[in-house]
This record gives structure tokens, C-alpha cells and sequence, in this order.
């Protein structure tokens, strides 16, 4: 091949190459992993609300312009008029000069007081683990679940008693009901463990069936229903749990060949 035609191929992949340069770096135009990898093309999530027990308003955190947190407001959705129930100001701890930033929130029955979960941790594929508030709506006192020996983000799914007066939740594989009065803390369960788990549940169940909250109040709040998983005979193996920011490894029950299947109460 002689020099000047080795010379005109090299020239005609360059210009037809430009066109593909240009449309990697162009910003104006989409291209498969920009769909996928800018976030900035990403939809705004649409704002967690709760109804009221009337259904005809709803409840949602709003931004407050210029500050961190935000106004728990209620809002008409048919005339969109809006109403602040929660400032900011009343969501900031003792000792503390920034205010929760609620993930999910709850009324008691009675509207008395309202429960916060925030600062929340994934558990294999949801953020079901975090601290929970109790705000008193008449007189704006913030109390943090659990106890002094509770540790940070390590609560889950708890709920207000049909009453409103107490909460019950789990920690570290045990149930656990506080009295909203005095913050008592009553310990319905003390065998939780890796392999003994009451009130939720282990990664299979999660992963199979959907399954995470695994406790309810009886009506009259005078009884909980629980279920409880026997994994004693399940060998325990390293299972890593990704984020974006990290890697996490732990024992758990995991299921092999010829182990004994995991046994369930309620």
C-alpha cells in the first residue's frame, strides 16, 4: 500500500470519528449512559404524604426556602390551600441547632402526637433501621426513642399503640414496648440473637416474600402478635451488604444444601 493511500484512510477515519466525538460531548444530546448515569436526569421523587382520618387532606413535609428541614403543612387537595402544623424550629433536638429530616412519619390515633423516622440505615434492600421521634403536638416536646442504651439507628417499625400512649418497636432482633407518660421501656422478648429473631425478619423471608415488619398491636392495644424465626440450625455464613459508599460484611443464617429449613412462630 503505497504512502498517500495509507495516508487518505487515516484521514477518512478521522473525520468519520468527529461525528462520534461530537456526541459523547455534546450536553444537548441523550445518549444511553447519560439516561442511566446522570442524575441530574433523573425525576424529583414525589414527596411522602399521609392522609387524614377524614380523607379529605393530607400531610407533607415542604421545604422551608433558605434553611434546612422543613414545615409539616396540611394541605386541601382540592383548593391546595395549606396550613402549617409542625414548624421547623419544633423538629430541632435539645443541644442541637439543625432540625430532623423525617424519612416517614405517623399520627397517633388521637392526634395527639406524631411519630418521626429519620437518619435511616438499609437493611439488605430498604431502609427499615434508623431513630425514632416522638413529637407532642400541644406541647412541642421532642423525645428520642429507645433509651440511653439504645444505639444510634438501630430502631424499627414502631408503631403507636391504638391508644397513643406507648410505642412498641424492635432493636437488635427483640421487641420492645416505651410508655409515651413516663419512657419506660418494657422488653417483650430477650432471646433475640443472630439465629433467634423476633418481630421481623431475616433476609430470606425479605427477599422471597416480601417481608420485614413482622409485629401488629391487637385493636384494643392490650396485646402484640409477633412472629418469631428459629434459625438455629442454619449454618452461618459471611453475607456483604453494597452502597455506594461502602462495603459491609456480617454473619448470617444461610441456606445450603441438606440444613435444617428455618422453623416460624407467631
Amino acid at each position: 500500500m503505497s504512502r498517500r493511500h495509507l495516508t487518505c484512510q487515516v484521514v477518512l477515519l478521522a473525520l468519520a470519528a468527529a461525528p462520534l466525538a461530537a456526541q459523547v460531548t455534546d450536553p444537548s444530546l441523550l445518549t444511553i449512559d447519560r439516561i442511566f448515569k446522570d442524575e441530574s436526569l433523573a425525576p424529583a421523587p414525589f414527596p411522602r404524604f399521609v392522609w387524614a382520618a377524614d380523607g379529605k387532606s393530607y400531610f407533607v413535609f415542604e421545604p422551608r426556602e433558605g434553611s434546612k428541614g422543613g414545615d409539616l403543612v396540611k394541605v386541601d387537595p382540592v383548593s391546595l390551600a395549606k396550613a402549617i402544623v409542625v414548624k421547623r424550629e419544633q423538629l430541632v433536638p435539645t443541644g442541637d441547632t439543625v432540625p430532623l429530616q423525617p424519612t416517614r412519619f405517623t399520627f397517633s390515633a388521637d392526634g395527639r402526637r406524631l411519630l418521626i423516622f429519620t437518619d435511616t440505615a438499609r437493611v439488605w434492600r430498604l431502609n427499615t433501621r434508623g431513630d425514632y421521634w416522638v413529637l407532642d403536638l400541644a406541647t412541642s416536646a421532642l423525645r428520642k426513642l429507645g433509651g440511653d442504651s439504645a444505639m444510634p439507628q438501630s430502631l424499627m417499625f414502631a408503631k403507636f399503640a391504638p391508644q397513643g400512649d406507648r410505642v412498641a418497636y424492635v432493636r437488635s432482633n427483640n421487641l420492645y414496648v416505651e410508655n409515651l407518660s413516663d419512657h419506660r421501656i418494657t422488653a417483650l422478648t430477650r432471646d433475640g440473637s443472630v439465629t433467634t429473631i423476633n418481630g421481623t425478619f431475616d433476609w430470606v423471608y425479605e427477599e422471597e416474600f416480601d417481608d420485614r415488619d413482622g409485629f401488629r398491636w391487637s385493636p384494643d392495644g392490650s396485646r402484640i402478635a409477633y412472629w418469631q424465626l428459629d434459625a438455629s440450625g442454619v449454618p452461618l455464613s459471611p453475607a456483604h451488604t453494597t452502597t455506594r459508599r461502602r462495603l459491609t460484611a456480617a454473619m448470617q443464617c444461610m441456606c445450603i444444601p441438606a440444613s435444617r429449613d428455618r422453623r416460624s412462630q407467631s
